[in-house]
């Protein structure tokens, strides 16, 4: 058992093989729980990256101790860290002027990486635990950061009409008890169609899918969604 636990600690076939293997279940894992969510960086993203970083990490490593070279095998590994910055901007959406969206998507590729370069340079217990750590994180918080908020999800609805607002308004508030509403420009770009983004309180009895839901059947609404991050 000693014998094959040094094996893995080594630059071997035997330990390669695995620190990408668990690079790739790893990121798998924390993939699958973003790509339940819709979220645009799911499962395959997670994976890539993951993978990446571990085989960053192996490529510093292998140039030292198999090749000599006296360079610092953790400096191709400090360019994934900041390197991952550009892909994890491209999921943070700014969603009108007071929501920010995609964010968690972010920070959870950068961790990922981080994951990925603790594989690789066979610290399995840290990539390991820090996975499950930002499982628990995606999974449990989101619902107890709901609880104590104020308002629970947000809904962006899309008008056709501008003198169906005050009705919009006036039905939203009778029959969801939501009274917080902004104007925005309209992401379809249609002449005559304006957005509205309407935060559902955390009280509400109604599930937000089936608000957005009901709210796609009024007349003079083109298309109504939940907001995520």
């Amino acid at each position: 058992m000693a014998h094959f636990l040094t094996l893995l600690q080594e630059n071997n076939l035997l330990s390669t093989v695995l620190r990408l293997l668990l690079a790739a279940v790893l990121g798998g894992l924390i993939g699958t729980e973003r790509g339940a969510k819709g979220r645009a960086a799911g499962m395959r993203t997670h994976i890539i990256v993951c993978i990446g970083a571990a085989m960053t990490a192996l490529v510093g490593l292998y140039t030292t101790d198999v090749l000599g070279q006296s360079s610092d095998p953790m400096r191709l590994s400090a360019q994934v860290i900041s390197g991952i910055g550009f892909l994890g901007g491209g999921m943070i959406l700014i969603r009108g002027r007071h929501r920010i969206t995609g964010l968690t998507t972010a920070a959870g590729l950068w961790t990922t990486a981080a994951i990925g370069l603790a594989a690789g340079v066979g610290f399995y217990t840290g990539a390991i635990a820090a996975s499950a750590l930002l499982l628990l994180t995606n999974i449990l918080l989101p619902h107890i950061e709901r609880e104590k908020s104020l308002t629970r999800d947000v809904i962006y609805a899309e008008v056709d009409r501008e003198g169906c607002i005050n009705e919009f308004l006036e039905l939203m508030k009778a029959r969801y008890a939501i009274d917080s509403v902004r104007v925005v420009a309209a992401r379809s770009n249609l002449p005559g169609h304006i957005g509205l983004e309407l935060d559902v309180p955390a009280a509400s009895k109604i599930k937000t899918e089936d608000i957005y839901k009901q709210i796609r059947e009024l007349p003079y609404v083109a298309f109504a969604m939940e907001q995520t991050d």
